[in-house]
């Protein structure tokens, strides 16, 4: 009988090495580490995603694979969950060895021998490039206006916000700048309207060079772009003289002679400012005293600047 169970064991044993060689060699990308992390082995699916030999492979720390972009705090917290489960699930983006990244969902699964002690690491990979690409094409539709390209209103009003939080924090101010273009109407009427998108876009290009890195050019729609100027002075005739020569280079900047597909064309706009600091904002008030100064601009000649207030 004992005779018996040792071969029914050992042909249990070969059928379960069978079904793990099988399962090994899937589509799935995968990879065994030993307890050190030193890559044991690799199957093809997982040499075709990253491009990598074998003999490339085989003995390297797991670790060579990074892309960098995740920090050190991301994989503490990566094996802290391994140890603490056996398991850890997530987005990770590792680098192929012709250097360009690549975002995989990835699960690893620690193996441990009779003793509990960990003898192996199992990881799978699953390229989720496509899924990447579309949810970014999702967030451009309901964050960016189509024509320009700049951030909408959607988008516009969650980067307020976190000047807003950025001022209080800080002790800083931010202005918020309303631009109207001039006689915008007269371009569609007289050229159509497609010569009044090439004007919006060249506008929109020419007001987002004007800005800081930091700030945040948007359109409202129509003819209408908002600013967001963040990290100006702590003093406020400073930070309003700062705001202005901002404004002040956007009227320049839109005033100089547009190429619309061959057509020479002139503009200019009207800019309404009104400046916020540390203490406590409403969005709402905001935007409505720049509209405000905005109009105030207009009536008083257009092409001109008029802070809230003043």
């Amino acid at each position: 009988m004992l005779f018996a169970r040792d071969v029914t064991e050992r042909v249990r044993a070969e059928q379960d090495r069978r079904i793990a060689a099988v399962a090994f060699e899937s589509r799935q990308a995968m990879l065994v580490s030993d307890a050190e992390t030193n890559i044991l082995r690799v199957n093809q699916a997982f040499l075709d995603l990253l491009g990598y030999t074998r003999e490339e492979l085989i003995g390297r720390k797991t670790s060579t694979l990074r892309s960098g972009r995740h920090d050190a705090a991301f994989y503490a917290a990566m094996w802290e969950s391994i140890r603490a489960t056996g398991k850890w699930e997530g987005e990770i983006w590792d680098q192929r060895k012709r250097g360009d990244l690549l975002p995989l969902w990835t699960t690893i699964t620690a193996v441990r021998n009779e003793q509990g002690l960990v003898t192996h690491y199992v990881a799978t990979m699953s390229d989720i490039s496509e899924r990447k690409l579309r949810e970014e094409e999702i967030r451009h539709i309901a964050f960016y206006d189509h024509l320009t390209a700049l951030p909408n209103r959607r988008l516009l009003l969650e980067r307020l916000q976190r000047a807003l939080a950025v001022a209080r924090r800080n002790n800083q101010h931010g202005a918020l700048l309303f631009v109207d273009v001039d006689n915008f109407k007269k371009i569609n009427d007289e050229h159509g309207h497609h010569a009044g998108d090439l004007l919006l876009q060249q506008i929109a290009s020419r007001l987002s060079r004007v800005v800081r890195e930091s700030d945040t050019v948007a359109r409202l729609g129509g003819d209408e772009f908002v600013i967001v100027l963040e990290h100006l002075n702590a003093d406020l005739a400073l930070a309003r003289t700062e705001a202005r020569q901002i404004a002040a280079k956007a009227l320049v900047s839109m005033a100089k002679p547009y190429d619309l597909e061959g057509l020479a064309y002139q503009s200019s706009g009207s800019i309404g400012l009104t400046l916020f600091n540390s203490g406590d904002t409403d969005m709402d008030v905001l935007m409505r005293q720049a509209d405000e100064a905005m109009y105030q601009a207009k009536h008083a000649g257009k092409n001109t600047i008029h802070l809230h207030g003043s």
